[in-house]
């Protein structure tokens, strides 16, 4: 009963910690009159009802803190405490603190981002020893109409929804083979009175079956909508937590800065929502370290001193639209462009025939960075093309708008839900495909004749702007595309879209759109290459739905591949050092690694590692940080100071994900940080070839 009490408390102590640092803020931007007469009020009944529970779980700690809270706000709403930016900060702390404790109670942490680390402003005043309390008993809900389900009954239940689908698809074959059946028999001829009478029988049969069909169809799209809504959560619930983040960071940088939240009351999966989670915590981080400027320079610029950050939300249809925009000095697409030539990412030839709208949309490749100071926030790099990342793994997408000096407006669209997804069926090389709809921009037709050069690569007329054409056969590895007798014949091109960038995809044949369960791949299959899951279609076959994001990033790998100078020999491959003591992670490196090209050597350990690059040397450096007799920190720090390999590219990949450990790699010299956690095969490729 402890266990489920204290369960139940923890969520009960988000809320009403979500809520005051809600009111707090409000206070903080100058709520008067009404709005603060309304504020005060909360604030104590919040404080009070959290000081009751952390009474019935016997939380004397949590009890104290909130017993402080409820008194101050009691002065407040009496008026005779002022809420000063010091008392203010004061409160703040005192929840961090509660967080914490109930946190460290119970097993886990709350959904609250808690602020940068710092000393607390005050210590709470000691409250009198709590009275005994009586037997807990368990909280009664807000409402009749609402109960506590565990996620993982429901998770169960909408897997049965999916098999309830994958059976109404196999019906739907079914009464298809039936009416195929009944046509040939229409076909036999009217000379035999039986077979007339096997043909009413079959037309009678596959009436009966359409009938089951159509209730099948209707029971089941109706379960699954129950089911997905008892799944949803509002959007409020993870942009609530935002605004406080904000404020804190803003105040660590000597910035100011209000949020403004408008959630359209939408809700969305759960599963979805955790997931784009860290992608707007970051946009958010962004805005408040690299988009808004200090207050003297906005000043000076004609702007509030306060900058502004709009969070927005709304459903269109079965996707969700996420918008995060800010006031700020905006991105400017011809620095974008020389720093994408800068750093080998664009000639410059193709840098400026590259639309702003295109240009823009290169922040979001690994290592382009267009900040001049490194902070713990930005300046390396990385971050963006993190977000872009878990947008694609969603089948998502993100775009970005900018006005210089205006501001900046990052667009996130996602489905409501990655349970099933509304795909559309193909064929390629024989095998059939699913492809999100939310990748496909638009569908065409194209013969031979249409087909031109640009640049080296064949590209095909699309809304009057040459698209890079390419064989969906031949970027999955499968060959060559299928030939067709007739050269005039008009072939089916996918046009997909994603940051900021479109190219068609030529298939064979174009079968139906269909909504299909998504099956994740299991391990080790996490992550592979151009596939974002599988499916069972409703002939019982299996089928791999593919990520338009992975397809698009092959072409463009491809591209860059092939700019090189025709007739030209062939450079050596690079050879890398692999210094890693686990032998499991050092053969899966050096396999990978191979698999690109590469020359691998390897090493146990760091010494050995420097023993190796003293003797012969090597093109770049892979290296674990935990390993017997020198670590990888150690062996980056030799480098460094080699005066023959202090320009060897050095990167590093461990387990070790704290901002410390990273701040230590990069003090240390480290090109790179890869976690072994997150260990991504295309990410670390995209690394090496970024540093060779």
């Amino acid at each position: 009963m402890q266990a489920q009490l204290l369960a139940i408390f923890a969520v009960e102590t988000t809320e009403h910690v979500q809520a005051m640092n809600r009111h707090l803020l409000a206070l903080e931007g100058g709520a008067t009159g009404e709005a603060r007469d309304v504020l005060l009020p909360e604030l104590f009944r919040e404080a009070h009802n959290l000081k009751g529970a952390a009474r019935a779980v016997s939380l004397s700690e949590v009890e104290a803190l909130a017993h402080e809270l409820e008194d101050l706000f009691a002065r407040m709403k009496a008026g005779r405490l002022e809420p000063d930016r010091e008392l203010l900060e004061r409160c703040f702390r005192q929840l961090d603190s509660i967080e914490e404790l109930v946190g460290a109670a119970t097993g886990g942490v709350t959904e609250a981002e808690p602020p940068p680390a710092g000393p607390a402003d005050t210590q709470p005043a000691p409250a009198p020893p709590p009275a005994p309390a009586p037997p807990p008993v368990p909280r009664a809900p807000a409402g009749d109409d609402s109960v506590r389900v565990a996620t993982a009954k429901l998770d169960a239940l909408m897997a049965q929804v999916g098999e309830l689908l994958v059976m109404e698809l196999g019906a739907e074959q079914r009464l298809d083979d039936a009416r195929s059946l009944e046509a040939e028999l229409a076909t036999a001829g009217q000379s035999s009175e039986r077979l007339r009478a096997a043909r009413k029988s079959l037309g009678a049969l596959r009436q009966r079956l359409q009938a089951d069909v159509r209730t099948r169809a209707q029971v089941t799209a109706e379960l699954g909508a129950d089911v997905r809504r008892t799944r949803m959560l509002p959007v409020a619930t993870l942009y609530q937590t935002l605004p406080r983040m904000a404020r804190d960071l803003a105040r660590d940088r000597g910035k100011e800065v209000s949020v403004a939240v408008d959630d359209g009351g939408t809700e969305v999966d759960r599963s979805v929502l955790e997931q784009v989670k860290d992608p707007l915590v970051h946009l958010v981080r962004n805005c408040v370290d690299h988009g808004l400027e200090p207050p003297d320079v906005r000043a000076a610029a004609g702007k509030p001193r306060v900058g502004r950050i709009a969070l927005k939300a709304r459903q269109r249809g079965d996707t969700l639209l996420l918008e995060v925009a800010d006031d700020g000095a905006g991105i400017d697409p011809a620095r974008v462009r020389a720093t994408a030539v800068e750093g080998g990412l664009l000639t410059a030839e193709a840098a400026a025939e590259l639309p702003d709208r295109e240009a823009l949309g290169l922040i979001f490749r690994s290592g382009l960075s267009t900040s001049p100071v490194v902070t713990d926030l930005s300046g390396r790099g990385v971050g963006l093309d993190v977000v872009r990342e878990q947008v694609d793994r969603l089948h998502g997408s993100i775009d970005v708008t900018s006005d210089v000096g205006g501001g900046t407006t990052m667009s996130l669209s996602v489905p409501l839900s990655v349970s099933t997804m509304h795909c559309l069926l193909l064929e390629a090389a024989g095998h059939t495909f699913a492809l999100p709809v939310t990748g496909v921009e638009r569908i065409t037709r194209v013969a031979a004749g249409q087909v031109q050069r640009a640049e080296g690569r064949q590209a095909v007329q699309v809304d009057g702007r040459p698209v890079v054409l390419a064989s969906l056969a031949e970027v999955l590895g499968l060959g060559p595309p299928a030939q067709h007798q007739e050269p005039d014949a008009k072939r089916p091109v996918i046009v997909a879209a994603g940051h900021g960038r479109r190219v068609g995809f030529l298939v064979d044949r174009l079968e139906r759109t269909q909504e299909l369960v998504v099956k994740s791949l299991p391990a080790p299959l996490v992550r592979v290459r151009h596939v974002a899951g599988a499916t069972i279609l409703g002939s019982g076959r299996a089928a791999l739905i593919l990520s338009s994001a992975d397809l698009i990033a092959s072409v463009e790998r491809a591209e860059a591949a092939g700019s090189g100078a025709a007739g030209t020999v062939p450079a050596p491959a690079p050879t890398i050092l692999v210094a890693e003591d686990s032998i499991t992670t050092r053969t899966l490196e050096k396999s990978i690694l191979e698999g690109a090209g590469y020359r691998v050597r390897v090493a146990s350990d760091g010494a050995e590692a420097w023993r190796l690059l003293q003797e012969n040397g090597c093109d770049l450096l892979l290296t674990d940080v935990e390993m017997p007799e020198m670590d990888g920190f150690e062996l980056t720090a030799r480098v460094r100071a080699d005066q023959r390999l202090r320009d060897l590219p050095v990167v590093l990949v461990t387990s070790l994900d704290s901002d410390e450990d990273r701040e230590r790699g990069v003090s240390a010299g480290a090109d790179a940080y890869v976690v072994k956690g997150a260990f991504d095969q295309e990410r670390l490729l995209d690394t090496l070839r970024r540093l060779l």
